[in-house]
Formats: C-alpha cells, sequence, structure tokens
C-alpha cells in the first residue's frame, strides 16, 4: 500500500483542492492523522494554503490545501520511492548496504576529512545542514551523539524505513567514524521528533 503522504499528494494532484476533512474521508485516516501529515508537508514544501472554505453552518472556516508549485512541477516523491523499493529488492544484504553506502558517498560532498573529531563534527553538521536535516551535535561523557532535528524523507520514512541507512552512513561518511542510531523519530521535551546517532570508534 503507498504511503499516507503519497496518497495525500496524489488526491490533490487530482482534486486540485481539499480541506482536511475531505482528505480524511478520502485516505480513510483519522482526522488527527491527516493533520500530522498536513503539517509536514506544509514544513516541507509540498502543499500549500490557498485560502479558506465557509461552513456550511456553525463553527470554523476550513483551511484550503492544495500541491506547492514545488510539488507541482515534479514528481520526485513518487521516483525516490520506486528507487527505494528497487534497492530494496536486491537478493543480497551486502549488495543492498554497498548501494545505500554508494548514495550516502554522493551526497557527502566533501573531498578532505579532518584529523581532528571536533573538525569533523562541525563539517559534518554543516553539511547535514545543508541536506536539511536541522542537525546538532551534544559532547556526551563517553562519546558525542547527532542529533537530527529534521527528517528530509518524511514523506516516505513510515513505509521505507530502510532509508535510515542513507543517514547512518552519510554521518559514518562525513565523520570517517562508526555510528550507531540510538532513537529514530522520538519526540524530545519540546515535541520533535528527532533521530540520534551514537558516534563510535573512528573508522
Amino acid at each position: 500500500m503507498k504511503p499516507t503522504r503519497l496518497r495525500l499528494l496524489e488526491y490533490l494532484e487530482e482534486k486540485q483542492i481539499a480541506t482536511s476533512q475531505e482528505l480524511s474521508w478520502a485516505l480513510q485516516v483519522t482526522p488527527a492523522d491527516v493533520r500530522h501529515h498536513i503539517s509536514a508537508l506544509l514544513n516541507d514544501g509540498s502543499i500549500q494554503i490557498i485560502g479558506e472554505r465557509e461552513p456550511q453552518g456553525p463553527g470554523r472556516p476550513a483551511r484550503l490545501f492544495s500541491l506547492s508549485n514545488k510539488q507541482k512541477s515534479d514528481n520526485l516523491l513518487l521516483l525516490l520511492e520506486t528507487l527505494l523499493i528497487e534497492i530494496s529488492s536486491e537478493k543480497l544484504n551486502n549488495e543492498r548496504t554497498n548501494r545505500f553506502r554508494s548514495i550516502a558517498n554522493r551526497l557527502i560532498a566533501t573531498s578532505q576529512i579532518p584529523e581532528n573529531l571536533t573538525q569533523r563534527l562541525y563539517l559534518a553538521i554543516k553539511r547535514l545542514n545543508e541536506l536539511n536535516y536541522h542537525a546538532r551535535w551534544e559532547a556526551q561523557k563517553e562519546n558525542p551523539k547527532i542529533i537530527l532535528g529534521n527528517c528530509p524523507y518524511s514523506a516516505i520514512i513510515h513505509n521505507r524505513p530502510e532509508i535510515c541507512f542513507i543517514d547512518k552512513y552519510l554521518i559514518e561518511g562525513l565523520l570517517s567514524t562508526r555510528v550507531e542510531q540510538e532513537t529514530k523519530l522520538l519526540r524530545d521535551n519540546r515535541g520533535y521528533a528527532t533521530c540520534v546517532f551514537n558516534i563510535g570508534r573512528k573508522v
């Protein structure tokens, strides 16, 4: 079954505009789930608010959503999911690993990795934020941690969790250091969903 966010985008592509209630009925998901997905798609610029529809009776006006101009001009979400399905269909685990690692290496876009870990962390955070991860690092008693405050692949992550391997190999490549994912989209005390990676020994 297609991810909810992909179905939501396809519905808006077909119908042009819709309220959250209409999306809830059409996708057969709860209003709370629809609001969650709408919020994520608004944040990443995939959809936009184009106005309000007055209620038939008592109540507040309903916001009208449509695809953003950016989303209308490409089909990248479907292409990304199709490519992930293709990679995941590899029969050998090491072949899948190599493919994800190769993608991550292409995203690194840096030719020099400093010896000093602090310098590597600084450059890693800079590159991760260029890729819209909203990343930061924290010093810990044992090893530092990298915290990702945004998932650039949130529209498909729930149906294609293997995309997290790209995050892992991307951070490992930037730091030349083994990392392990500690948490995945865990809400912090401010309510933000974060992913945390523990930094281990140098590769």
